[in-house]
């Protein structure tokens, strides 16, 4: 792995290597919006072939125990209550948990603070303690904690619902699904990877997504298993491409600071 820059590092690394399919990239959908955040040194489309989609990281949008919510309608109702007064961890602008809550704010016309932290760990901690009030935070890191009833989960950021809370709704079930930013996790080569290699990496990939002891590892993940052709990652990320840029252009979201 090379992490570093927003995934700059290994994405340049990647592309400098031969394209003989012994180097690919392997990221997050955010890849597609990076280039509107910041600068980058290549075409977050047009440089980069795909190849395949292992599936989608889920999510949990999470309240404090102490909160009135039990779901998003619970969670509007509330911060109407307390225009100005609640706020909710961003881990970095442009992420799902900014874009997410942003969204929200701009669906209800809700007034909610974004408070910015290095990465979700600290964030989680506020969240805990009561300090936060809303936050979109990767299902592993709070799944615990949700179970334990040491944090409420109000929603699920993924296409299902989750075995361990079976009674956690999805934000497409709760009629939010527009408002939601979810973690693809793509494979990508080389623009110049020969057709040839790109289908052998795609049916291998199909096959271990098929695998019983691969889905098992990735649902203790909290990933679920979304095998696609070439043409339907390009497609997906494509529109992702779009959605998130205009998304980001309307809020006037930039790499650091507040919207």
């Amino acid at each position: 792995p090379r992490p570093g820059g927003s995934g700059i590092v290994g994405a340049q690394m990647m592309l400098s290597a031969p394209a003989d399919g012994y180097t690919l990239y392997q990221t997050v959908s955010g890849h597609v919006a990076l280039s509107y955040l910041m600068k980058t040194p290549f075409d977050v489309i047009a440089d980069f072939q795909p190849i395949a989609m292992i599936g989608v990281s889920t999510a949990i949008v999470c309240a404090p125990p102490e909160s009135p919510a039990d779901d998003i309608a619970g969670f509007v109702a509330h911060a109407r209550k307390n225009p100005g007064k609640l706020n909710y961890l961003n881990s970095g602008n442009g992420t799902s948990t900014h874009l997410v809550p942003e969204q929200l704010k701009l669906k209800f016309g809700i007034d909610i603070t974004s408070i910015s932290y290095k990465g979700l760990p600290p964030g989680v901690q506020d969240l805990l303690a009561n300090r936060l009030d809303i936050a979109v935070v990767s299902t592993s890191l709070v799944m615990q904690h949700v179970k334990a009833g040491r944090l409420k989960g109000l929603a699920v950021v993924g296409p299902s619902r989750l075995d361990e809370l079976p009674n956690m709704a999805t934000m497409t079930e709760q009629g939010v699904g527009d408002a939601e930013v979810r973690s693809w996790l793509p494979l990508y080569g080389q623009r110049a990877l020969p057709r040839a290699i790109v289908d052998r990496v795609n049916a291998a990939m199909a096959a271990a997504l098929a695998d019983p002891e691969t889905r098992k590892r990735l649902a203790a993940a909290y990933i679920t298993p979304q095998p696609m052709t070439p043409e339907q990652v390009g497609d997906a990320m494509q529109k992702e491409h779009e959605r998130l840029g205009t998304l980001i252009a309307r809020l006037g979201i930039k790499a650091d600071g507040a919207t």
